[in-house]
């Protein structure tokens, strides 16, 4: 289980956009610390934000699941480059919205905010909800048949959710936004101007 990147941003460009900005050499030398800041502040936010959509996006009952599952890495002066980076195994089904299953209808789920419950039944086999002797309880599916062997069914893990198609698009758009208007706000702070 590796850290998936959700976001990642080319700095090159934005550097030599920060030196044309700064007109004298101690305000240059300054340059890598400026971006190194505006990056780190980007990362925060858009890592933030990317929490919350996923939140709105998935019906999650463990919220704080997307919060310690990701990290940002962050920039320094030498290395100028942030990311956010999310990390986790699959989830169980059980850690979304659910509905016990009942004599004559299969276990339900609903794994996207915006989708109803639906039965968790395929090939003619009903999910349920079962403990093991663990303690550990979880909606399983039978395999065949017969009694055992069983499935635990699992949903998205945080890095697929936080990494979707429309967060990821979204996250992109803020980044950029936010890192121009951080790249300003220090230049701003170092020459004391308007940049």
């Amino acid at each position: 289980m590796s850290d998936q990147s959700i976001l990642r941003i080319d700095t090159d460009e934005e550097l030599a956009r920060v030196m044309r900005q700064l007109k004298t050499l101690p305000q240059q030398l300054g340059a890598p610390n400026v971006l190194k800041n505006a990056l780190n502040s980007t990362a925060r936010k858009v890592r933030r934000q990317i929490i919350k959509d996923s939140k709105g996006r998935y019906a999650l009952k463990e919220k704080k699941a997307l919060q310690s599952e990701s990290k940002i890495l962050s920039a320094s002066a030498s290395t100028l480059e942030a990311a956010v980076l999310a990390k986790g195994p699959m989830r169980d089904i059980m850690d979304f919205m659910t509905q016990p299953n009942t004599d004559t209808a299969a276990a339900a789920a609903k794994v996207l905010n915006s989708g109803a419950m639906k039965p968790l039944e395929a090939g003619g086999l009903k999910a349920f909800i079962t403990t093991f002797r663990s303690g550990h309880t979880a909606i399983v599916q039978r395999r065949g048949a017969e009694r055992l062997p069983v499935k635990k069914l699992l949903s998205p893990a945080v890095p697929h959710m936080m990494g979707n198609e429309e967060v990821r698009a979204e996250a992109e758009a803020l980044a950029y936004e936010t890192l121009q208007r951080e790249i300003g706000k220090r230049i701003e702070q170092l020459t004391g101007a308007r940049a």
